[in-house]
């Protein structure tokens, strides 16, 4: 799919599991964000409120479009993605492609499980 981030190399076995991907100049869609450079450290990346600022209309549109097609295509196929946030969102020109879709096989908790967990009606 147009808007899933390429995969390089992946293997696992019974303990653990390797992803690797190619390295993007750009980075991620927290990095545009955050005004950041991929290879920063976290804590320089992030941690500075001074430094955040928000996308333009078009942006916003532009990526919550490809955002929810890539989203539609997973849920057309009954593949789960519970890991959306901006940081699993890589940007590629004017693109952006999913991250972390192997969370779900690997059989990783959902980015967002401890939010649901506190609501009694959801299973």
């Amino acid at each position: 799919h147009p808007y899933i981030y390429k995969i390089t190399f992946a293997t696992a076995n019974e303990s653990s599991a390797l992803v690797i991907r190619p390295f993007s100049e750009k980075g991620t869609l927290k990095d545009l964000i955050y005004k950041a450079k991929p290879k920063e450290p976290f804590l320089k990346k992030y941690c500075n409120p001074k430094k955040i600022q928000g996308l333009e209309l078009q942006q916003i549109k532009t990526y919550g479009r490809q955002i929810l097609e890539v989203l539609k295509f997973l849920h057309e196929k009954g593949f789960p993605y519970g890991h959306l946030h901006s940081a699993n969102v890589m940007l590629d020109g004017d693109t952006c492609k999913l991250l972390d879709l192997e969370n779900s096989l690997l059989g990783l908790p959902s980015f967002y499980r401890s939010y649901f967990s506190q609501f009694r009606k959801i299973n």
